[in-house]
């Protein structure tokens, strides 16, 4: 699965994805991803450094990096559906996305299909416990990127990832927490139905400036 991510971003090239190379094989059957090398800090280390959240004008230079990788993604018809803090880096003060493992290319008779994999349970969408997988999971996983980025948590935590799962499934996020202008934007990124969401990045990317 992970492999066949992989060879649908082989040399996608965007300032704001991590570049894939080159797919090797050696002599043992075992695979090799060759991509760039980024040395910057991933986002996860860097929301655990800044407890609390982060300044707002932080927040937007993040989202606004994040929004661009994805929007390439996204108009080439390949979802990303792991979209994480660890998965996304800085280096030079430019935003990258990487890990695109669990990557698809989403076409309109597919997007109904089961999957055999997905993505991290802090910031999967609702949908995907159904085997639904549009581009409509990477807004609802950058919603709750941005909503961990301003609180310094994820909307949904539990004991169980059955018990994430089920919050994510049936649970009104918590959006007294965040700045007051900002609570409509995050609960349309944060909605359950797919249909009712943010229907792209750039529009929450909008929205958030807004």
């Amino acid at each position: 699965i992970e492999l066949r991510g992989v060879s649908q971003c082989l040399n996608l090239k965007h300032p704001n994805l991590v570049t894939i190379f080159d797919i090797r094989t050696d002599a043992d059957g075992d695979h090799w991803i060759v991509m760039e090398f980024v040395s910057g800090k991933s986002l996860d280390k860097v929301i655990e450094e800044q407890k609390g959240g982060m300044p707002i004008e932080d927040v937007q230079h993040w989202l606004s990096g994040i929004t661009a990788g994805l929007s390439f993604l996204h108009d080439r018809g390949i979802v990303h559906r792991d979209l994480k803090p660890g998965n996304i880096f800085r280096e030079n003060d430019v935003v990258k996305i990487g890990d695109v493992g669990l990557a698809k290319f989403i076409s309109q008779s597919r997007r109904d299909a089961q999957t055999q994999s997905v993505g991290t349970v802090y910031y999967m969408a609702p949908e995907v416990a159904h085997g639904r997988y549009g581009h409509e999971v990477d807004v609802y996983s950058l919603g709750c990127i941005v909503y961990e980025l301003l609180t310094g948590r994820v909307p949904f935590d539990g004991e169980s990832t059955g018990e994430i799962l089920m919050k994510h499934l049936s649970e009104r996020p918590d959006l007294s927490v965040l700045p007051r202008r900002l609570r409509p934007v995050l609960a349309r990124a944060l909605e359950k139905d797919p249909l009712r969401r943010t229907p792209s990045a750039a529009q929450l990317e909008q929205e958030f400036r807004k």
